[in-house]
């Protein structure tokens, strides 16, 4: 039986390392921690900026319209949607660089979040849908999602802004060993 190239996995050198603030009971449960693209950082600044843009600037002009006794209303909302901006904007390379992924021997580990932090170990045995998808923003930094389902909604889990090729391989990997445990029910 020849081995195959997915089990002999080596993702890009340059996004290991333990995800920032991995700490107890965060702390990594094997030394095999890898990094989402920093890339990602400037795909979620640039859907803030958008997403705010579009939701903020709108409501400002139609308050200017609608109520023109109350002229300070406008101004007040833009304030709150470029403090919000800032916010997100500065956030985003933090958040990218507390997300992160592990693979064990029988489980797939996701680290994620800043102030709410979230470990989730999800056991091959358990995985029954491995879905990878990218948007066209996501598409043109060459980047991936990898979504894993299972049969409790809880444990379902996403590792957001994977390289293209280290996604594929990824899913490849996911779906290997999980039909080696015995997916499913």
């Amino acid at each position: 039986m020849e081995p195959s190239p997915v089990t002999d996995f080596v993702a890009d050198p340059s996004l290991a390392g333990v995800p920032a603030r991995a700490v107890e009971p965060f702390a990594p449960p094997s030394d095999a921690w890898r990094r989402v693209s920093p890339k990602l950082t400037i795909v979620r600044r640039i859907t803030s900026s958008l997403t705010l843009a579009l939701l903020f600037i709108p409501a400002a002009l139609v308050l200017w319209f609608v109520l023109p006794d109350l002229r300070w209303l406008p101004p007040l909302v833009l304030a709150v949607g470029l403090g919000w901006w800032v916010w997100l904007w500065t956030r985003a390379r933090r958040a990218v660089r507390a997300t992160g992924w592990a693979r064990r021997d029988n489980d797939l580990c996701i680290v994620k979040g800043l102030m709410f932090r979230e470990l989730s170990i999800i056991p091959f045995g358990r995985i029954q849908v491995v879905r990878v998808n990218s948007g066209p923003l996501l598409r043109a930094f060459g980047l991936a999602n990898v979504s894993v389902v299972t049969a409790s909604a809880a444990a379902d889990a996403v590792i957001p802004g994977l390289p293209g090729d280290e996604a594929r391989v990824l899913r490849d990997l996911i779906i290997e060993l999980s039909d080696a445990e015995g997916s499913g029910l």
